[in-house]
């Protein structure tokens, strides 16, 4: 028999965590449409507007470096052991990214081709294959993603150290739970936005066929970079999310004088610096390490592979 206040605590926690899912994981049904440059820029520019607000939210709680700490005692021993058994250091963060993550493992998210768990292993999808429309490519679009095109554990690290101190304010409020599950939104919706760019690898490969597999051939990653960078582009994206930030995030005084400074409930140029300095890079990594892969014959990862790059679920 469940006792009442576990269930509620797994209504208030799954639920909220289910829904961030919609958000995130990109509907994409055919390659047309995966592959196709304007519709990929406009799923990207979405995807900006759900980690700004992540980071909205997330920034109304201060660091609580607690919520990061090894072997974190309250888990339990085995809950600890089931966390260290999935790669983590223990921390009460990895266990909510663990939890949502074996939630949506069960309704088929990492049968998408740009979705990866930071943990594993994951329960196998219990929703059917054709349950309500997937949003899932039914035949390949992408070449085997080989593992060091993950970077979930470098993504974990660069926000738990660069950016959380940068966008909260430092001490402990207490907040444990609401920072760990905002940590999951704001994790989940950078590597959508990080991993899609595998499809703008492969829509550049596809369309310059001949000039990306002299460089891949070459193993000539500097050539590959310029192949995929745009900067005048990465520079109009920088201002367009500085611009996003700095409208999402105002304060509205409403009723009060219009002499009231304006504020903003997060540093909109450090949202640009974000996208800058971690985002964009990682997703040029990413595309990279896919394309030097890009002509290799079809291999399974192997399991230690896994183990040292990265849980890769598919």
């Amino acid at each position: 028999m469940l006792k009442p206040r576990r269930w509620a605590l797994s209504v208030a926690v799954l639920l909220p965590a289910l829904s961030f899912m919609a958000a995130n994981t990109a509907n994409v049904t055919s390659a047309d449409t995966a592959l196709d440059l304007k519709n990929i820029r406009s799923v990207l520019q979405r995807m900006e507007d759900s980690i700004i607000f992540s980071l909205i939210e997330r920034a109304q709680y201060r660091v609580n470096s607690a919520v990061y700490e090894p072997n974190h005692k309250p888990l339990g021993r085995f809950k600890l052991h089931e966390l260290k058994s999935a790669g983590s250091n223990g921390c009460l963060g990895d266990w909510f990214i663990y939890q949502t993550e074996c939630l949506h493992s069960q309704v088929r998210r990492y049968e998408h081709p740009t979705e990866f768990a930071f943990f594993g292993p994951l329960p196998e999808p219990s929703l059917g294959k054709n349950a309500g429309g997937s949003g899932i490519l039914e035949e390949p679009v992408l070449a085997p993603v080989p593992p060091e095109a993950i970077v979930n554990k470098k993504l974990l690290e660069i926000y738990r150290s660069s950016m959380i101190p940068e966008l909260c304010m430092e001490g402990d409020d207490g907040n444990y739970g609401s920072t760990a599950l905002q940590d999951v939104h704001v994790l989940q919706t950078m590597a959508t936005r990080i991993y899609y760019g595998l499809f703008v690898a492969e829509s550049k490969f596809r369309s310059e066929k001949d000039k990306a597999s002299a460089m891949i051939k070459a193993r000539d990653t500097e050539g590959l970079t310029a192949f995929i960078t745009k900067p005048e582009v990465e520079k109009r994206n920088v201002e367009r999310v500085i611009l996003k930030a700095r409208t999402f995030s105002q304060n509205i005084a409403g009723g009060e004088s219009d002499e009231t400074p304006l504020s903003h409930k997060v540093n909109p140029d450090f949202i640009g610096q974000l996208f800058e300095e971690y985002i964009m890079p990682l997703t040029k990594e990413v595309e990279v390490a896919y394309l030097l892969a890009r002509l290799e014959p079809a291999r399974q990862v192997s399991t230690q592979e896994e183990t040292d790059v990265d849980w890769v679920h598919k």
